[in-house]
């Protein structure tokens, strides 16, 4: 209990640092100027993409729990994915949320395996169809600017293109029987406890034969999901005058950068701060960029109330995490 609150004492710190760093770089009379010329329409618009890709994200999620042997109707899994959302985005951070999901599954349903292994694999998903949509916003930006010949730029590139082949090479893993063997002997082989567990819960994650046509449903449920979550980014951008035909791409590039940074416990602020700096060092006035990166994960925030007011009036969940 103690550990759990000397976190939550250092978030609280760090996101209070931050805030109060960016306020004496940037000075109060620049950020009050940059948000008073945000346009409302725009904010409002991003917040109903965003409330719109949490809906098609909940059909996704409850595809792969069916696949699981788990039919959560839409209300329940709704309800689930929305206060997974509020404890992602709002309060903790990182994954707690999805611990959350799975922890009321193996409750309710005896079956938290299948619950963990349909829950990563929607993640999973997610952070793959990010880093395609990196690639793709890296190679117009090569493409667009001439800039194949600069170091820097090259390493960027590999680096997006091994981690995209690195997640494509897991999904290969997932569906192909010789190299789960492989993988399963070698496994056996390691000289620890834990091993099977370990062995128990990659199993749920496999794709038999017939369950193949899932993936491309998955994908396109992911591509169109994280797309959306992009438009949230291109639509504040929008709200604040940023966004034009020159640099939409960076968009494609930073917004999984900062995607994959949600994946970790890090403080409010954090994750902020470090994307106004990559639109910062692409030449996005430094001030807006800043406010932009807060105005973003603020729409992220409001739509995850709705899952902190389920979370707060649904007696029925509270029950099964006690």
């Amino acid at each position: 209990m103690v550990k759990k609150h000397s976190i939550t004492i250092l978030k609280i710190a760090v996101t209070g640092a931050v805030i109060v760093f960016l306020i004496h770089r940037l000075g109060w009379r620049e950020i009050l100027s940059v948000m008073t010329t945000a346009k409302p329409q725009w904010l409002l618009s991003a917040l109903g993409v965003f409330l719109l890709s949490s809906l098609i994200g909940v059909v996704q999620w409850r595809l792969l729990l069916a696949n699981r042997k788990i039919p959560l109707p839409f209300g329940r899994a709704c309800r689930l994915y929305l206060i997974g959302m509020f404890f992602n985005n709002f309060i903790l951070g990182g994954i707690v949320g999805d611990v959350l999901k799975v922890a009321s599954i193996k409750s309710r349903d005896g079956k938290g395996k299948a619950g963990l292994a349909a829950t990563f694999l929607d993640r999973f998903a997610g952070l793959w169809a990010m880093c395609g949509f990196a690639v793709v916003g890296s190679i117009i930006l090569l493409v667009r600017h001439g800039e194949l010949n600069d170091g820097k730029v090259d390493t960027a590139m590999i680096a997006l293109s091994a981690t995209f082949l690195l997640f494509a090479g897991i999904i290969v893993f997932l569906v192909n029987k010789p190299l789960q063997q492989i993988f399963f002997r070698l496994l056996d082989l390691l000289p620890f406890a834990g091993k099977i567990r370990i062995r128990e819960i990659i199993t749920e994650m496999l794709f038999e034969v017939h369950d193949l046509h899932i993936l491309g449903k998955v994908g396109t449920l992911s591509t169109v999901i994280q797309l959306m979550r992009i438009g949230v980014h291109l639509l504040c951008a929008h709200a604040l005058g940023l966004l034009n035909a020159g640099n939409f791409h960076y968009f494609f590039i930073f917004v999984p950068v900062i995607a994959m940074l949600m994946t970790l416990p890090l403080p409010f602020g954090v994750r902020e701060a470090a994307g106004g700096t990559l639109f910062a060092l692409a030449g996005f006035p430094e001030g807006a960029a800043y406010v932009m990166g807060f105005l973003a994960s603020l729409v992220g925030i409001a739509a995850s109330f709705l899952g902190g007011l389920f979370y707060i009036t649904d007696r029925t969940f509270l029950k099964e995490q006690t």
